[in-house]
């Protein structure tokens, strides 16, 4: 609300709906990031029990909302090829920052459904949590920066790599965000090359 406030009045809808966006997406990578990067499996078990009600829900609504946000794109840059130079470069940028920042978030809400997945009863002991979920290799238990390279090599490559999946959710999880990664990063090949089109078309 405070972003949208402060935006000035000839912003066209798509862009001040990204920018929107990206304020919030932005907000919440630094907060999880910082949480994610400070936590250890205890507190991560905490979190999971915590956090464990309604996170198909949020997992779900975030996904979609970053994809939406990359059709959204095409909107803008739509509208923004009509207006001069200037502003052409300030619509590539701001498109440019949400397929950076949608990616990000999309990958690392995974690593945190990974994570909850994996930790959701604090009374497993390390074998029982592999069993039902995945087998990191060594003996210490994982921590978030496990899980954001689980889920970012999904993300990177749409498969796994040294990690191996134990139980059938996990695996159906993974395939989803197999195949979500993707069409996402096939929009983002479209998207990349739309932007260079526009900027060539602007010069």
């Amino acid at each position: 609300m405070a972003v949208a406030a402060l935006l000035p009045a000839w912003l066209h809808l798509p862009s001040r709906v990204l920018c929107i966006w990206d304020s919030g997406m932005l907000f919440f990578l630094l907060m999880s990031w910082w949480v994610m990067l400070r936590a250890t499996p205890e507190t991560m078990r905490l979190n999971a029990q915590r956090q464990d009600e309604g996170r198909l829900v949020i997992l779900s609504l975030v996904t979609t909302a970053a994809c939406a946000s990359i059709f959204a794109i095409g909107f803008m840059l739509k509208d923004a090829k009509s207006g001069s130079g200037s502003i052409l470069i300030l619509h590539v940028i701001l498109a440019a920052f949400t397929i950076l920042g949608s990616w990000l978030l999309v990958h690392t809400i995974f690593a945190l459904h990974y994570a909850h997945g994996y930790y959701q009863d604090g009374s497993q002991s390390l074998e029982e949590a592999k069993a039902e979920g995945l087998d990191f290799p060594g003996d210490i238990e994982p921590d978030y920066w496990d899980f954001l390279y689980f889920s970012f090599v999904i993300g990177m490559t749409s498969q796994v790599s040294d990690v191996q999946i134990e139980s059938r959710s996990m695996r159906r999880l993974a395939l989803l965000h197999g195949v979500l990664s993707f069409f996402f990063n096939t929009a983002i090949v479209a998207m990349s090359i739309n932007l260079i089109a526009g900027l060539i078309q602007g010069g």
